[in-house]
This record gives C-alpha cells, structure tokens and sequence, in this order.
C-alpha cells in the first residue's frame, strides 16, 4: 500500500544517497531500512489515530442508537485503505458486527466474510450465521481460521462448543473445550463446561455475560450500542 511504498521509497533514497557520497553498502543498507521502516511506522501511527477518532465517533452514535449515522461514521474510514494494509478489514468488521446485532444478517455476512482475521469476533459470527443456513462444514472451517488468531480466547471456544453442541457433536465441542485449555490453562469457564458436556448436561454460557449474548443465541439479547470489541485493533492496522 501508499504507506508501505514511502517507506521502501526513504529506504532507496537513502541507500542511494549513502553510495553518492562514497560510503559502503553495508552502512546505507542498514541506514535505509531503518529510515524506510521509520517512516511507514510513522505513517502507519498517523493512519491509527485517524480511524480511532472516526469510531470514537461512531461509539457515540451506536450508544445513540444512531446507526445508520455510525455506519456512515466508519465508512469514512475506508478513504485510508490505499495507505495501510488491513483498514478495509477491520472496517468491513466492525459494521457486520453492528448489522448482525441489528439481525440485519443478508448485509452483515458479507461484511463479516471480508473481515480481517484479526477480528475473531467478526468470524464466530460468521460462522453461526453459516451454521444456521445448515453449511456445518464451512461454519466448522470459518472456527478452526477463526481460532488462529483468537487462540488465547476462552469466549471463542466456547462459542465453538456451543455451536458443535447444536450440531449434535458433543464429542467434537468435548475436544474444542479441551483444546481451549491447552492454551488457557486453569480457565474456570472452560473448566466448567467441559465438565458438564462430559457428564450430560448443557454448556451455561452465561458465564461469559455480555460477551455471550453479543452472539443472539440465548436471551437476554444484548443491548443494541457500541460492544466493547467495537474498536480499532491496533495489531489490524499496523499491517
């Protein structure tokens, strides 16, 4: 992108200019890539600070219920998808969660299916909505890409337990679950409902609070504003 061939750009520049004036190749390629990678960090910070100020906007126009307005709010944001690797991602991200909360599902998949997959939360959605359309292998795919990147997640996983639950793989939520606890070990939730899929009973996602409901698969639906996820990821945007 525009950010990345600046900073190959300074870093030519200054290899170049390092020879003119009759110094070694090992001392201007070193100078260059410093220079070269100085500037696109410094570009990209600029590109992170511009979209952090758009969605403190929309924040405000969710908790509003002003969503069309948000919507409108985070798009602004795709006019930096030339300059940084990832915006249009997160951006494509951030509005299919919002149009999912608002069950506006035919406009949030797409949006959902395009999002980077940083945003994890993004995915788990996705993979319900293609879960409940009756596509269980895509949905099983869309986790296992989602759990890539949300790996240290608990909520993750245990979504996934509930969705293979529902799919009549207890066996297969059983083996998520366990998974989930070789990477977060000793996490009390997990624990929880690992234990009580092996002894019969339902998963009690409520201990997740908000976090689960954010999903519509259990009542109480989620309160219609910002969720707490709804924020730029720095790790998206540094490309």
């Amino acid at each position: 992108m525009i950010n990345l061939l600046l900073g190959l750009g300074a870093a030519l520049a200054v290899i170049v200019l390092t020879k003119l004036l009759g110094m070694p190749l090992w001392v201007g390629i070193p100078m260059g890539l410093l220079a070269g990678a100085g500037l696109f960090i410094w570009q990209g910070r600029k590109v992170q600070q511009e979209l952090e100020q758009i969605f403190t906007r929309a924040g405000d126009l969710l908790k509003k219920q002003q969503f069309e307005k948000a919507i409108e709010a985070m798009q602004e944001g795709y006019k930096f998808s030339s300059r940084q690797f990832l915006v249009k991602g997160s951006i494509d991200g951030q509005i299919g969660v919002v149009q999912y909360l608002r069950k506006k599902n035919d406009q949030a998949e797409p949006l959902l299916a395009s999002a980077s997959m940083q945003h994890y939360i993004a995915k788990a959605m996705l993979g319900i909505l293609q879960w409940k359309r009756g596509e269980k292998k895509k949905a099983k795919e869309t986790f296992d890409l989602a759990l890539k990147t949300g790996k240290k997640e608990s909520l993750l996983y245990a979504v996934y337990a509930y969705v293979l639950v529902e799919m009549g793989e207890r066996d297969k939520a059983i083996e998520t679950l366990n998974r989930g606890l070789g990477i977060c070990k000793g996490d009390e939730r997990l624990i929880t409902n690992r234990n009580l899929l092996q002894n019969g009973k339902a998963l009690k996602m409520k201990v997740y609070g908000e976090q689960w409901y954010q999903f519509l698969l259990e009542r109480p639906m989620i309160r219609q504003e910002a969720p707490p996820f709804a924020r730029v990821s720095r790790r998206a945007l540094r490309g």
